[in-house]
């Protein structure tokens, strides 16, 4: 029997991992999951949510079947990954972040 939900699980804490270890550039080299989301200011947190969002997109494209693609099912997924990539990454999603899983 094929667990579905526990390939999602896997495939979504190791894509979290893979963006922990991703550097960013704007803050002299350091790794996105040493940032500390509570402490920095607003324009960071956009930053960094933005750099997510394009990675989790991306990811979401190449691997989805073309059923996936129609609708708005297709947003409603990948923001609700991103929701979940805070979580494992940060422990929290930040303030003002609209799409909570």
């Amino acid at each position: 029997m094929n667990n579905k939900r526990y390939s999602e699980t896997k495939f979504i804490k190791k894509q979290s991992a893979n963006l922990a270890c991703e550097r960013l550039e704007f803050m002299d080299g350091e790794f996105l999951g040493n940032v500390s989301i509570r402490i920095e200011d607003n324009a960071t947190c956009r930053k960094i949510r933005r750099i997510m969002e394009k990675r989790v997109c991306q990811s979401f494209w190449s691997n989805s079947k073309k059923s996936k693609r129609k609708g708005n099912g297709a947003r409603y997924e990948t923001r609700h990954q991103l929701s979940n990539h805070f979580k494992n990454i940060f422990g929290v999603v930040p303030q003002g972040f609209r799409y909570v899983a």
